[in-house]
């Protein structure tokens, strides 16, 4: 595990931190809406996989959350937790407190929530990411091709480090099609999709010392003896373009590996596990897909 260092932590308890108890918030509205939206979406797209009660523990959550009921802890599922690597340690940070879901830490208790739904749906169990039908729905629809088809089409005959920037840059945008915020994914569905690369709306960019760092690292070793740690977010759109990302930085020689680091378990929706990954590569092979993809 990363550590952590002792001058992040003091810059990080330095901010303040948002309660979901503010009327109108973002933080409180995701709990009277958002959230228990997405849940009957993982209802809905589940119906035939999950058991009858597993469909009404989950939707108890959703009315839980928008009624601002008391969070229920992990050892109230003691068959689940006990193959849970993670339940103890939530059962640690929530106890004693008395957080309801709209008067609570917002990012701890939003977190929790995508745990407790992989406890309510027995997913240690079954092994069943409960939203597998809502990733693999977003591989049908045309617009994830069309944009990774933009992507190869940038294949030039000659490494060129503007077009690793921009190969980096899609892959920024890409996450708009993040499956927790349907607002924002909508944005990437339909004939209309796009990724947006106009500079002027990065608020940071690191591109240009990205490359920088990479060609100090060719000169100081040979390239056969490089790899990269890819840090991946969602599947869908924008692990098609991590993809495309990592296969030119190989084909291009930017280094000889790269190591694509993926969620553990189901988090997020739409956030990439190593299942999705392979699912990913074999959609990828379909006779359906140009010669380029």
């Amino acid at each position: 595990m990363m550590n952590v260092s002792e001058a992040f932590l003091a810059r990080v308890l330095q901010l303040e931190e948002i309660f979901t108890n503010v009327s109108g918030t973002f933080a409180n509205e995701s709990y009277k809406t958002r959230l228990p939206g997405l849940i009957h979406d993982c209802v809905t797209h589940n119906r035939r996989r999950f058991s009858e009660d597993q469909c009404k523990r989950l939707l108890q959550l959703a009315s839980d959350m928008a009624s601002d009921a008391v969070i229920l802890l992990p050892s109230q599922y003691p068959e689940q937790i006990a193959k849970s690597p993670l339940s103890d340690q939530w059962e640690n940070l929530l106890k004693g407190k008395g957080y309801t879901w709209q008067n609570s830490p917002w990012f701890l208790s939003e977190q929790y929530m995508f745990h407790l739904i992989l406890l309510l749906a027995e997913y240690y169990t079954t092994g069943i990411d409960p939203f597998h039908s809502i990733k693999i729905a977003e591989l049908k629809d045309n617009t994830p091709w069309r944009l990774l088809q933009t992507a190869v089409d940038l294949d030039v005959a000659k490494r060129s480090d503007d077009h690793l920037k921009r190969l980096m840059k899609l892959c920024l945008w890409g996450n708009k099609a993040d499956g927790c915020y349907k607002e924002v994914k909508g944005t990437m569905t339909g004939v209309d999709a796009s990724l947006i690369l106009d500079d002027e709306l990065l608020l940071v960019d690191h591109s240009d010392k990205v490359i920088q760092y990479l060609e100090q690292k060719a000169r100081e070793a040979p390239v056969q003896t490089l790899g990269i740690q890819f840090i991946n977010d969602n599947s869908g759109t924008e692990l098609l373009l991590d993809l495309a990302l990592a296969d030119h930085l190989l084909t291009y020689q930017w280094c000889a590996k790269v190591t694509l680091n993926v969620k553990t378990e189901p988090m997020y929706v739409s956030d990439a596990i190593l299942a999705d990954v392979h699912e990913h590569v074999v959609e990828m092979q379909r006779d359906t897909r140009t010669s380029e993809v």
